[in-house]
């Protein structure tokens, strides 16, 4: 080549240190780098990053083709890469909003412009307002939607899919403008958002979930969930969300019910039609006109017809907790079913398996405390970004506790014995290191992969242990953690005789 024509490369060992908005400069490194380093950095930009990998496939791309046009424009912080800001915030809660926009600008699979520097934390609120709550929130709805035998985890009972409703509360930042929409437990207190949500019980995954103020009540967001029930599902329920309306309702859908009811007589509308040779007892739902007159009043229907006598079983009994010290504590449950057959489903075990109602408590500790952290408050200055940042904080529970169940059925274990805190930890690890190297531009191959042999090198829970502590803080400082045997025992219920018992 004729001396004229010629080039002199720079070795890329010897490149200097690029600027961030520096296109030129960038490309040209690349091209001083060689061919095949050119080739992985183009296939690098298609690359799906961590977080992405994590969700169930396209449901960003899904719920931004469902959304309002108000966000789609053409800047730096678009709605893709608003969602990933808002769901990195959420898995760094700690972290401002410059620190989280670092990282998310960082990761791969996010195209922007030539030339674009990563933008102030000013901007990323102001894209916050744009995008809303709905996107969030449908991101949520088809990631939940993903059965966990997808997951490889097929973790039955008797052929039906454990699962459990229950709510909880999470502090919001204190303004006039959230304590009018959400509403205070207490003068001076902090405003409440109310969360009910919807578990499976096996992966401790969401399967639906609804917000609401503190004031809106648990069984008021507990009917918005009854589009998540199904055939094949067996649900479980404390105290005070069973009314027959909505007994009826849930059932409909094809979906079995287990629901604790209150102890009194008279505080529940059943009757005993018959007793069965388990112990449990074949009951009748009867609405009064007392409770026909207030079903009227709080639906707003007049002639509401009263709802038909329907048959459910009923399984009462006790349990006596038993610690390794001698201290003892029997505790008396009335468990309502739509499982009628006493030979199929044995009231024994129905009894033994109400004790998986716990792990949506369990999945609630692990959202409030181990994914946003103790005392601390949302971020949202607005009630639509605070019901945004609680539909993102349950899609970083679901994001982790996808992860665990997805390792767990690689190895064909069960989900509960990986440490939910330690996933999270790798998870948040993973994302930080996808981060290219400033020298090199190189991430981490097939993070996926990683993150699943790191998780199935996690030290496991022990098996079958059982414990129990003091449920309020004053008995915690005085009593010590325990192991705890149980005892449970099929009785017989206080309830009235049904004089015309129904046909089965």
């Amino acid at each position: 080549m004729p001396a004229k024509f010629a080039m002199v490369i720079m070795p890329a060992s010897t490149s200097p240190a690029l600027p961030e908005d520096g296109i030129a400069a960038e490309i040209a490194a690349r091209v001083a780098s060689g061919p095949g380093f050119w080739t992985e950095w183009l296939a690098e930009l298609g690359r799906e990053g961590l977080l992405e990998a994590l969700l169930a496939e396209d449901v960003i791309a899904r719920a931004l083709r469902e959304a309002p046009t108000g966000h789609k424009y053409d800047r730096v912080l678009d709605a893709k890469m608003t969602v990933i800001c808002v769901l990195v915030g959420c898995l760094f809660p700690g972290a401002g909003y410059d620190s989280v926009l670092a990282t998310a600008f960082g990761l791969p699979g996010l195209t922007r412009k030539p030339g674009a520097g990563t933008p102030a934390g000013p901007a990323f609120s102001q894209a916050r307002k744009l995008l809303g709550e709905q996107v969030m929130k449908r991101i949520f709805e088809l990631d939940a939607a993903v059965p966990d035998a997808e997951l490889g985890i097929g973790l039955l009972w008797k052929g039906l899919e454990v699962t459990a409703i229950d709510g909880t509360t999470m502090e919001l930042d204190r303004n006039d403008v959230l304590d009018g929409e959400f509403g205070t437990p207490a003068e001076r207190a902090r405003p409440l958002l109310r969360i009910t949500a919807h578990v499976r019980t096996a992966s401790f995954r969401w399967i639906g979930a609804a917000i609401g103020g503190y004031h809106d009540g648990e069984n008021a967001l507990a009917d918005e969930l009854e589009g998540s029930f199904a055939p094949g599902i067996f649900n479980l329920a404390d105290r005070g969300f069973f009314s027959i309306h909505r007994w009826i309702r849930f059932s409909g859908t094809g979906a079995h019910l287990a629901w604790r009811i209150k102890n009194g007589a008279k505080s529940v509308p059943l009757k005993t039609a018959r007793t069965l040779p388990d112990g449990s007892e074949l009951v009748v739902l009867h609405e009064s006109d007392g409770m026909r007159t207030r079903r009227r009043r709080e639906t707003g229907d007049r002639q509401a017809e009263r709802l038909p006598d329907t048959p459910a079983r009923l399984v009462t009994f006790t349990v006596t907790a038993t610690t390794r010290s001698g201290r003892a504590k029997t505790t008396r449950m009335r468990i309502l079913t739509t499982l009628l057959d006493h030979q199929a489903f044995p009231a024994a075990e129905i009894a033994v398996l109400y004790a998986e109602r716990w792990q949506i408590e369990i999945a609630f500790l692990h959202l409030k405390r181990t994914v946003r952290g103790p005392r601390r408050p949302l971020r949202g200055q607005s009630p639509d970004l605070a019901r945004q940042e609680a539909w993102a904080l349950l899609l970083i529970h679901n994001i982790t506790a996808t992860a665990a169940a997805r390792a767990a059925g690689t190895a064909g274990i069960d989900p509960g014995l990986i440490p939910f805190t330690a996933v999270l930890g790798l998870i948040r690890s993973h994302v930080a290191a996808e981060a290219p190297c400033r020298h090199c531009g190189r991430r981490p191959a097939r993070p996926l992969a990683g993150l699943n042999a790191a998780i199935l090198a996690l030290p496991r829970h022990r098996q079958g242990r059982q414990r129990t502590s003091g449920r309020t803080p004053a008995e915690r400082r005085t009593r010590h953690t325990e192991e705890v045997s149980y005892t449970i025992e099929i009785t017989k219920s206080n309830l009235p005789e049904w004089d015309t018992p129904p046909k089965t």
